[in-house]
């Protein structure tokens, strides 16, 4: 997470975490993710906003090589990373997060992904300020309010949210002065 929030916020980069959902959306050409792309590359050359690489990346990655996600992430990301262990606040969000789905969402099934989605989202929570994940685990963190606790902004994959983080992107450019 930004050391610096709050009227100190634009002194250095807003940081980003992008899922597998909007990699994938990116690389598919997907249309609200389209629209997305050409404002996120220009503020990451500009250098406000900074994408972080997760290790949870790579493993969910490798069943499409054909995608090319790990690529395109690399060159978002210019090799900055999250870090690989769950520090203390991580856990603690990843501990939250798997209660909610325990008792407040019992009916749905457990799937062979979420145990990286939990990790990477406990990572991502704990250390950026804008975080994208699929629809479920972003009513499982609203659920918790941990979004709110850890002061990330929270995008589903739906085109609302994929558009709504369009628009604060760019706005974010702007105001860093970065516009071109």
């Amino acid at each position: 997470m930004s050391p610096y929030r709050g009227k100190f916020a634009l002194a250095i980069a807003t940081t980003l975490y992008l899922d597998q959902n909007y990699l994938s959306g990116i690389a598919k050409r997907k249309p609200a993710f389209a629209e997305l792309e050409p404002v996120l590359r220009d503020a990451v050359a500009a250098g406000a906003i900074e994408v972080l690489e997760s290790s949870v990346h790579e493993r969910e990655s490798r069943p499409r090589p054909d995608l090319q996600l790990i690529e395109l992430l690399r060159h978002l990301s210019k090799g900055r990373r999250l870090p690989t262990e769950l520090d203390r606040p991580a856990r603690e969000v990843r501990r939250r997060m798997t209660w909610v789905i325990e008792h407040e969402l019992p009916e749905r099934r457990a799937r062979p992904s979420d145990a990286a989605d939990l990790e990477a989202l406990a990572l991502a929570l704990t250390h950026c300020d804008l975080v994208t994940c699929d629809a479920f685990m972003a009513d499982v963190v609203k659920r918790a309010r941990l979004d709110l606790r850890h002061r990330a902004e929270l995008f589903s994959g739906r085109r609302r949210d994929v558009l709504r983080l369009r628009d604060i992107i760019e706005a974010t450019r702007t105001r860093s002065g970065a516009a071109t």
